[in-house]
């Protein structure tokens, strides 16, 4: 005989077919989702107090918002999305932690749920029934009412009590002001940022500019607009992140959608041999990355694996899942020279049509577009110069903030590398400008959205500029 697994939303349907039929055409037309759009068994939802307050924090919330207790199922968080309000079981003795559980459409001053019911099976997994009823809801608790009984005759109503905010009220007075002043601040920002000395925003071309002290050139594209220098750097980061910026010698952002940042940084420690790539063991590598990453990081992938071009630059990406099931992309570029090379950071966002194709061309694009100077090409090396420290397994490994395969006489410099260019991770320079698609009211993200605001409608995109003449 099958056996209810708690007592909350879940108990089998036998309601009027015309009830439900009601219900289902509400949700379809007010909010605009098909009546297979209610619940879901998939856990992509958040799994602890923490994440889910992140869905509500700093907003104006309507009083069924929140996070609630209730015995038998545990923690469950509702918020708002578009036109209905989901709910989702967030942690507790049930083996659904992360998964959606409910929709509730708000109508006047009631609320109309429709949730899934499930059975534990005998022989293990679960089967899964809808229910619909009404919550009743006051400040800090809320009712549910079911249509019907059970199959089995159980009684299904439950009261959930919040946990946060613990005073509705006194949240949404402090959001209000809280927004208010965030505007006032997005405003400020947004003049201070234009301010800065960017190059390329009036009278726009496609053109080629120097990598600072490098020996070496980059194409420029008509969207692009640039800094030159460390200082003016990090007086950009320091605006946006009220944080200091690694060493980089250019940064360059797409002002026309704003989809990617990229920063170029020339270190001349030599003439990089590349004779220890095949000491580069991609499967290595990301497994200590994920043994190195910060607290925050719950995994990552490559998008695609370190590649060496016949053109002397190393590619290669991977994505980060954040704790609060965010993603983002860190793409690198190394393009090699006689006496140094470039440490390219290409920075984008994702959706969910990221294509890692895409992404690929993109950094190839661009690594084809770094042209070194005649006498300073990787090819012109000659027997005497300058050689660095460490080849182009190491090197690699250096930039992932790994240092298994570091050799031996190098660990120490290998190791500060990997400390100097692992805060790429800490924190991620992926939403740096929705806030520009609007130039004339930015909303600039704080501090901390920095690797949440991470969707667009597109997968970026740099076309391939010009080849530049040699002469």
């Amino acid at each position: 005989m099958k056996s209810f697994k708690y007592k909350f939303l879940m108990k089998n349907i036998n309601l009027k077919s015309l009830i439900i039929l009601i219900f289902l055409i509400n949700f379809s037309i007010i909010g605009n989702v098909s009546s297979e759009e209610f619940w879901s068994n998939k856990d992509d939802g958040p799994k602890n107090k923490n994440q889910a307050i992140k869905l509500l924090e700093g907003k104006q919330l309507d009083i069924i918002e929140g996070l609630w207790f209730t015995e038998g199922l545990g923690t469950i968080v509702i918020f708002k999305e578009e036109d209905i309000f989901k709910m989702y079981i967030v942690s507790g003795p049930t083996d659904f932690n992360g998964t959606w559980e409910a929709t509730i459409l708000k109508r006047g001053n009631q609320y109309d749920f429709l949730s899934r019911v499930w059975y534990s099976q005998s022989g293990g997994g679960y089967t899964f029934s809808t229910q619909t009823g009404v919550l009743e809801v006051t400040g800090n608790y809320f009712i549910t009412k079911y249509d019907s009984l059970s199959d089995e005759g159980v009684d299904m109503d439950s009261k959930f009590v919040r946990v946060w905010p613990k005073d509705y009220y006194t949240n949404n007075d402090n959001s209000q002001s809280s927004n208010t002043s965030n505007e006032v601040a997005a405003d400020e920002k947004s003049e201070k940022f234009y301010d800065l000395p960017w190059y390329n925003l009036e009278d726009s071309k496609n053109h080629w500019v120097e990598i600072p002290n490098s020996n070496s050139e980059v194409n420029i594209l008509e969207n692009e607009i640039y800094l030159i220098g460390y200082d003016n750097i990090n007086k950009f980061t320091n605006l946006l992140f009220e944080d200091e910026a690694n060493d980089n010698d250019l940064l360059i952002i797409d002002n026309e959608s704003f989809d990617y940042s990229i920063y170029v940084n020339y270190i001349d420690d030599g003439y990089v041999s590349i004779k220890d790539w095949e000491s580069v063991d991609s499967d290595d590598l990301l497994e200590e990355m994920k043994k190195t990453s910060k607290d925050d990081v719950i995994d990552l992938h490559w998008v695609f694996k370190p590649k060496i071009s016949d053109k002397n630059f190393v590619t290669y990406s991977y994505k980060v899942t954040w704790e609060n099931n965010n993603e983002s992309l860190e793409t690198t570029v190394l393009s090699l020279g006689r006496r140094g090379y470039n440490e390219i950071s290409l920075i984008t966002k994702i959706d969910d049509n990221f294509n890692a194709k895409e992404i690929e061309d993109f950094a190839t694009n661009f690594a084809e577009t770094v042209t070194f100077k005649d006498g300073y090409r990787y090819a012109d090396y000659k027997s005497g110069d300058k050689t660095a420290a460490v080849g182009i397994g190491s090197l690699v490994a250096g930039t992932l903030g790994v240092k298994a395969l570091a050799k031996a006489g190098v660990l120490a410099k290998i190791l500060a590398f990997a400390g100097k260019f692992w805060w790429i991770i800490a924190a991620p320079l992926v939403a740096f400008f929705a806030f520009l698609k609007n130039k004339k009211e930015p909303n600039i993200p704080s501090q901390s959205q920095q690797h949440e605001e991470v969707k667009v409608k597109k997968p970026v995109k740099r076309r391939k500029a010009k080849s530049k003449k040699i002469d």
